[in-house]
């Protein structure tokens, strides 16, 4: 069982290895999840945001802040529509599911 402490402790991955992994878990969930869903584009660009911003770790210098923090918005408002259309979406199907007829009533 790995503690806190032994996490610590381990050698930080190199941003090469960080945006490889990110990249995997992006095909990951491409492969798992419908592309189409709302949630599932809020996550694929999420990861896309974070690949960018490990990407640009090494320079550490004002630009590369300025672009995670963009990368930040980006994603913000990508999993706030995401939000916004699980929600309608959501709406939507409770009130079909109180106007529909009831099972055997004719």
């Amino acid at each position: 069982m790995r503690t806190i402490a032994a996490a610590a402790s381990a050698p930080p991955a190199a941003p090469a290895d960080s945006v490889t992994q990110l990249r995997n878990v992006r095909r990951l969930v491409e492969k798992e999840f419908a592309a189409d869903q709302p949630l599932t584009r809020a996550a694929l660009h999420l990861i896309d945001c974070a690949t960018d911003v490990v990407a640009r770790l090494p320079e550490g210098d004002l630009d590369a802040a300025r672009e995670a923090l963009g990368s930040a918005r980006a994603a913000v408002v990508s999993a706030t529509y995401a939000v916004g259309s699980v929600h309608s979406r959501t709406q939507l199907a409770r009130k079909s599911a109180l106007t529909a007829p009831e099972a055997g009533q004719a």
